[in-house]
C-alpha cells in the first residue's frame, strides 16, 4: 500500500502558509481549501517560522547600540529642522493673512 508522495512548488508552500497565518482560522480549514493534508501545512508552517527567525536574528548589541544612537541623533536633528520650518510657515501665514485683511 504505497502512497505516492506529491511534491509541491516552494511558492505554493509559502503562499499556503501565509494564507493560513493571515486567515486566523484553523489549519484544517485552510488545508481542506488547498487540498493538502493538515499535517503537511503544519510542517510547512514550522519550517517557515524557523526561516523567519533565522532572517531576523538580532545584531550584536554593541554594534546595534552605536547604530541606533547615530540614527536617533539624525532623527532628532531632522525633527528640530521640521519644527523650525513649521514655525516659519506659521509666521508666514500670519503675515500674509494680515496683508490680505488690510487691503
Amino acid at each position: 500500500m504505497n502512497r505516492e508522495r506529491r511534491g509541491y512548488p516552494y511558492e505554493f508552500k509559502i503562499e499556503s502558509v501565509k494564507r493560513y497565518l493571515e486567515n486566523g482560522r484553523r489549519a484544517k480549514y485552510t488545508a481542506d481549501e488547498l487540498g493538502i493534508p493538515e499535517s503537511t501545512l503544519r510542517e510547512w508552517r514550522d519550517k517557515y517560522m524557523t526561516e523567519i527567525k533565522k532572517e531576523t536574528s538580532p545584531v550584536p548589541v554593541k554594534q546595534g547600540k552605536k547604530e541606533f544612537e547615530s540614527i536617533l541623533q539624525e532623527k532628532e536633528k531632522r525633527i528640530q529642522q521640521l519644527e523650525e520650518e513649521v514655525q516659519i510657515l506659521k509666521k508666514s501665514i500670519g503675515i500674509f493673512t494680515k496683508d490680505s485683511r488690510q487691503k
